[in-house]
């Protein structure tokens, strides 16, 4: 009887059961990790793109604010007129 229970942890090698459920293990924690990472570079892409966006609409504050500037300037007493 001893001889059979003994027997049983190498079956379960041989036959792949343990290495089975330790591949799928491995597999399950490797896509949460490849999950984690996609839904982490989304969130770079987002903050990317907000950040392009910003800087696009700030650019066309300082323009529209330079271009009134000049515009008063040049009504004030037509200097920097081209």
């Amino acid at each position: 009887m001893p001889a059979h229970i003994s027997s049983a942890p190498a079956a379960a090698v041989t036959d792949g059961t343990s290495s089975q459920a330790s591949r799928r293990s491995r597999s399950r924690a490797a896509a949460g990790r490849l999950e984690a990472a996609r839904h982490g570079f989304e969130r770079s892409l987002i903050t990317l793109r907000r950040a392009a966006l910003d800087a696009i609409d700030s650019g066309d504050l300082a323009s529209l604010t330079l271009r009134v500037c000049g515009d008063r300037r040049r009504h004030a007493g037509g200097e920097g007129a081209a």
